[in-house]
């Protein structure tokens, strides 16, 4: 049955069991090791397609496993975000290797330095294609060294993207948290007292007030560093990967990346914030890190849910969050998945909590016909893992 959203928007109401299928071929729901995982985005449109990536990995490391979990958020292109899935863990796991090793090891500073390491060498080989810098090339020069369709189109096109990262390492009794952007990692666990909820990442965004206060020490006399809750009135996170716009000088986006092709999609937002760009970086690619020793938790089971930011929208909507933060949304998670009654596949189940058991609602998300082929919601992704 066709029907109109509260926007004038064409969607398809479904029924069950034809809505639960149609929820998981958008999802994709797979059990991998001790996670569950979905990631969705709807809309069909192939350049509207999700810039969200997970990634569930074991590794046996000195005869210890290591459990590597992570879920990236992409943003402004795809081409950063593929680049991290495909360095950090490897960078995370060579480093293990390395550390445990050559003695003890000290996992919150491995993680930092594995993620600012991806950061900087994306960096270092844009910069090293122009060894004398940029001063005394034309334009049509460092065009045509940045767009060659190959390895130097690679090096800009990843620069000009971000990606935020989230991962939770754990092996044995220990959880570290890396966050860098604003992904969430929710630990729940159940004491003799009940249910507890706790934040394990940070939420690295403009509307963040320990966030807004850094970057505004970090560059006096420029109160527009700030602007409208984002850096530079451009961007929402604070941290990230990649985003050189923000990391380097203004020379770099006005001569490089606006003579790459592809360029941005929308290149005419660059000009309002450029002048802004004065004492480069503004983004940061330092994450927090949270450690757990499950034993301290005294907890019969535990679990924890890393979510791309979208979850927060969805879960905002559905439960009629007033305040979209992190720790209040967190709480209903645990609430949801804590149910004796919850019954197949973790993250999914979470997933349709969130975006509603009224048919029709669910419907209306998943099937609107948009004329544009733009998407109308974030891109979600979910990773469940079981602790104890």
């Amino acid at each position: 049955m066709k029907r109109q959203n509260v926007y004038g928007a064409t969607y398809t109401s479904l029924a069950e069991p034809q809505l639960s299928a149609e929820l998981a071929r958008c999802a994709r729901p797979q059990s991998i090791g001790r996670a569950d995982t979905v990631s969705i985005q709807p809309c069909a449109t192939p350049s509207e397609r999700s810039q969200d990536r997970f990634l569930v990995a074991d590794w046996l490391i000195s005869d210890h496993i290591w459990h590597f979990h992570a879920v990236f958020d992409g943003h402004a292109g795809h081409e950063c975000v593929d680049h991290v899935v495909a360095a950090l863990p490897a960078v995370v796991h060579d480093a293990l290797v390395a550390g445990l090793a050559s003695g003890p090891l000290d996992v919150p500073e491995l993680l930092r330095k594995a993620i600012a390491d991806v950061d900087a060498r994306m960096g270092q080989d844009l910069q090293d294609l122009f060894p004398g810098g940029l001063d005394g090339l034309s334009d049509d020069e460092i065009a045509a060294t940045i767009n060659d369709n190959g390895l130097n189109s690679a090096k800009v096109l990843r620069c000009m993207r971000g990606s935020t990262v989230l991962v939770a390492l754990h092996s044995g009794d220990d959880v570290w948290v890396a966050s860098l952007g604003d992904c969430q990692c929710v630990l729940g666990a159940k004491t003799t007292s009940g249910w507890q909820t706790t934040v394990l990442s940070s939420n690295h965004n403009g509307t963040d007030a320990d966030e807004a206060a850094r970057i505004h020490q970090e560059h006096p006399g420029e109160p527009e560093c700030i602007l409208r809750d984002r850096v530079l009135g451009a961007i929402a996170v604070t941290r990230a990967v990649g985003d050189f716009l923000f990391k380097l000088p203004a020379s770099y986006t006005t001569r490089v990346f606006l003579n790459a092709r592809p360029g941005f999609q929308i290149s005419s937002k660059i000009a309002d914030f450029l002048g802004r760009n004065l004492t480069p970086p503004y983004l940061s690619a330092q994450c927090d890190i949270q450690h757990v020793h499950l034993p301290s938790l005294d907890a019969s089971e535990a679990f924890l849910v890393l979510a791309s930011d979208g979850l927060i929208d969805l879960s905002g909507d559905t439960y009629g969050l007033e305040h979209r933060e992190p720790a209040v949304a967190g709480k209903k998670w645990v609430e949801v998945l804590s149910r004796e009654d919850r019954t197949g596949n973790a993250a999914l189940y979470l997933l349709r909590d969130a975006m509603g058991w009224d048919a029709d609602a669910v419907s209306s998300l998943l099937t609107v016909e948009s004329e544009q082929g733009t998407r109308w919601m974030d891109d979600t992704t979910i990773v469940f893992t079981k602790l104890v």
